[in-house]
């Protein structure tokens, strides 16, 4: 089914929406006068919706990529054919050439498609809302908390050999500390805690609803941003880090060298970004928080988070389409 979905179905299974939408929007965009479209993948068909309409209207298209095509992370899973692939290659330059406008997530994928393209490339980031979220009481414990899947590949064994030795070596730490986890939790991550001892201090919530992930958030002690530990995931901006910079809570980040949202959480000053070599440097850092919780100084000091607002966002696209 892999490879089927990988060769027969290029660039993705909704590539049958193709025909249909340009016979439908050529006729919506000339009696309603469109003179821009924006089309935004994954799924990259509907970039082929946008090129089909450019060639046949001439119209002002602009690219949204909210992920890259050919190097996102599960592209080179597909088991895809030599001719696959370079029809794959072959698209998205084809794509990236005819827009008038490119815009991208991150900084790598546009010094990505900067290789592939001439056209002008902006970076809009994903963004956060302001949300009102009804308060409760900070966390008793110094709690670590972990809102979203944490599955396998995301299995970050240095922070737990840091917890473990924490625990070890501090009857205070060993007191106070709890490991919040809300979401799904694979059974590798269950085992490595296992493994490291700390399956008693875990508190483990499953599913919740936005409403309440928003409130744990905000009443954790320190909150856990963990990447996939890959070249594939350096451009990987996941929208829980402007989540994380608003919640006024310090963030632990954990991802593969060079991670774009490593340098959101440094000018933001919303945590501390570790990649997944430099265990000493993140217990030390785990154990500092842990000393500002205890004389109850644990707090962030966000600066610059007004340009990460859903709001300003739509402010710099509104400037791309005039």
């Amino acid at each position: 089914m892999l490879w089927v979905r990988g060769n027969l179905f290029i660039p993705d299974a909704r590539v049958l929406w193709v025909k249909p939408s340009v016979t439908f929007l050529k006729k919506y965009i000339s009696e309603n006068n469109i003179e821009t479209i924006i089309t935004t993948g994954p799924p990259h068909s509907l970039h082929l919706i946008g090129l089909k309409l450019k060639k046949e209207l001439n119209i002002n298209w602009i690219t949204d990529f909210r992920d890259p095509w050919t190097t996102i992370g599960y592209h080179n899973k597909l088991k895809l054919s030599n001719s696959a692939a370079k029809k794959h290659k072959r698209l998205e330059k084809e794509v990236l050439n005819a827009c008038d406008e490119v815009i991208v997530t991150s900084p790598t994928t546009k010094k990505e498609f900067q290789a592939i393209t001439f056209q002008p490339i902006s970076v809009i980031t994903n963004g956060y809302d302001v949300e009102r979220v009804e308060k409760k009481p900070m966390d008793e414990k110094f709690t670590l908390a972990h809102i979203g899947s944490l599955l396998s590949e995301r299995n970050p064994l240095i922070l737990w050999q840091s917890l473990s030795e924490l625990v070890s070596e501090d009857e205070n730490f060993a007191n106070f500390f709890q490991l919040k986890l809300i979401g799904a939790v694979s059974e590798d991550v269950l085992d490595s805690l296992k493994q490291y001892k700390l399956e008693a201090f875990v508190n483990h919530l499953g599913y919740v609803s936005h409403e309440e992930a928003l409130q744990e958030q905000r009443c954790s002690q320190v909150l856990l941003l963990i990447e996939i530990n890959s070249k594939d995931t350096q451009c990987i901006i996941p929208g829980k880090v402007f989540e994380y910079i608003v919640s006024e809570r310090p963030i632990i980040a954990l991802g593969p060298e060079n991670a774009d949202f490593a340098s959101i959480i440094q000018e933001t000053n919303t945590g501390k970004f570790f990649t997944y070599n430099e265990k000493e440097v993140l217990k030390k850092y785990i154990s500092e928080l842990f000393e500002a919780f205890l004389k109850q100084e644990l707090k962030s000091y966000p600066v610059g988070l007004q340009k990460y607002s859903r709001k300003a966002l739509t402010e710099e696209l509104v400037k791309l389409i005039k």
